[in-house]
């Protein structure tokens, strides 16, 4: 019998500030209409959980999951550097906002720019979440991240519970580290833009073949920001400048690998607190 592979389907919804603001909320809608029955995992800054609250709210009755993405998304909102009562502050009041803007108190968090710590985890434990998505092991284009980390490339492939004084090295606290998957380059719509809709199917199958020996879960990210129109095309970093910059085309794109990886009967899509309580 063929193992079940679970498929986490992942957006960061943050405000950026070069791109159109009212298609940011826009987006959220169309989105949730064409993801149909697919359930997704949305991590949300404090910031534009307000900003977006009412598509962001239409979202949880469809089955769809709001979790943490930081207060803001600011060089200051960096999760690596923070000590344990500035971590425990800004997470408890993120969540706060969330939880007041959706109706939906967040269990699951990704640090802005894939950041987190020892001091954050020990506050996500203290806030009541569940699951830590902050983490892409052996990735290797570290360059292009700007909350990467060298451990990473250390870091257990599969989820795993974190040591109290290594974010990224197994241990026996009480939450889920969960990975942006990757081989070398993770797996995300970055690399979608850049190598084509063939490359990242073939990409899929590969982290499923792995998934299959492993149980491993699979997960994709990509932003609701990337939909819309850009306004200052200057602010973007080098590699960004290189994407698909037709947003239409970014947008079916996507809906194309979202649907080939859920058309596989053994690949069953869900969000990230239902893996994290198949975990238990």
């Amino acid at each position: 019998m063929a193992r079940t592979v679970p498929l986490l389907i992942t957006v960061d919804v943050e405000i950026a500030p070069d791109h159109n603001l009212d298609q940011q909320g826009q987006i959220l809608d169309k989105l949730r209409a064409d993801l149909g029955d697919i359930p997704v995992t949305w991590f949300c800054t404090a910031v534009a959980a307000e900003q977006f609250s009412a598509p962001l709210q239409r979202l949880v009755p469809a089955g769809h999951e709001i979790g943490c993405h930081g207060l803001d998304h600011s060089p200051a909102d960096d999760y690596r550097y923070m000590n344990s009562a500035k971590a425990n502050r800004a997470i408890q009041e993120a969540s706060q906002r969330i939880t007041m803007a959706v109706g939906q108190k967040p269990r699951c968090f990704r640090g802005p720019r894939m950041t987190t710590s020892c001091h954050t985890q020990s506050a996500l434990i203290t806030q009541g979440y569940q699951g830590d998505f902050s983490v892409c092991a052996q990735r290797l284009d570290l360059l292009t991240c700007g909350g990467a980390d060298l451990l990473w490339l250390f870091a257990p492939r599969g989820a795993y519970h974190p040591a109290p004084d290594n974010p990224f090295r197994r241990g026996k606290l009480p939450l889920w580290v969960v990975n942006l998957s990757s081989l070398g380059v993770p797996f995300l719509s970055g690399i979608l833009y850049l190598a084509g809709l063939g490359f990242m199917q073939a990409f899929f199958l590969a982290l499923l073949a792995e998934a299959r020996r492993t149980g491993k879960p699979i997960v994709y990210l990509f932003h609701s920001y990337e939909f819309t129109h850009l306004i200052h095309s200057n602010q973007q970093p080098l590699h960004q400048r290189a994407y698909i910059s037709n947003r239409e085309s970014r947008y079916e794109m996507n809906l194309a690998l979202l649907n080939y990886m859920c058309a596989l009967p053994e690949v069953q899509p869900m969000t990230a607190s239902m893996f994290l309580e198949k975990q238990q």
